[in-house]
């Protein structure tokens, strides 16, 4: 199990290097098939409205720049399906996306609503700096993987979709019997509270570090 960032700037490459270290067989990523179509169905139009609205208000330019960067991440595709397709295509590896479609359904179906120039101002207004968010999430890993300080919440979305998650990853375990499978997910799942992923025996690993967490 491989845990991430998401949308760190900095997760793209240091994903790709993981991916030729290890050289999995196989690879399965915490994203859903809704999330993945939705994005390069919609996400260049999105892009082209957004970028339109953009050019007709007065923002401050810093801010505009950090807050649209945000979301601009939000509806491209993730750099974790980006660079785990990349790799499967090269390497001739399957590649699985085994998150619920439902989670993506509800967390996407307001983001059409940014294309109207109030609510666009509203988003802007109201976000905080993107570089503080991710220093923030580097922060709260450190804590929990260096120190054993836990200062997040494990939410019950989050069990229920590790429950869905492990359920696939049983079946692919069975039909890829011996063959290497790297799990893809955001760091906080490598707790697993809910002992879910305990039956696979997984090695662990953040994608900061350079080595192995157990």
């Amino acid at each position: 199990m491989l845990g991430t960032i998401h949308r760190d700037r900095d997760g793209g490459p240091l994903l790709s290097g993981w991916l030729d270290r290890v050289k999995p067989e196989v690879v399965t990523l915490e994203f859903s098939r809704y999330g993945m179509l939705f994005r390069k169905v919609h996400g260049p139009e999105l892009r082209r409205r957004i970028d339109a609205l953009i050019k007709e208000m007065t923002f401050p330019a810093e801010r505009a720049r950090v807050a649209l960067q945000a979301l601009y991440d939000y509806i491209d595709l993730p750099y974790e399906y980006t660079e785990a397709s990349r790799y499967a295509d090269r390497s001739g590896v399957p590649l699985h996306l085994l998150d619920e479609d439902r989670f993506s359904l509800i967390n996407l179906r307001h983001v059409r609503e940014l294309t109207d120039e109030r609510n666009l101002r509203s988003w802007l207004g109201d976000q905080t700096l993107r570089e503080n968010e991710i220093a923030k999430e580097r922060t709260l890993a450190r804590l929990f993987f260096d120190k054993g300080v836990r200062a997040f919440a494990y939410t019950e979305e989050m069990l229920t979709r590790d429950r869905y998650i492990t359920e696939k990853l049983a079946l692919l375990a069975h039909r890829y019997n011996g063959k290497r499978i790297l799990h893809v997910c955001g760091w906080q799942h490598l707790i697993d509270q809910g002992n879910l992923y305990h039956r696979f025996n997984p090695v662990k690993a953040f994608l900061h570090d350079r080595t192995l967490r157990i």
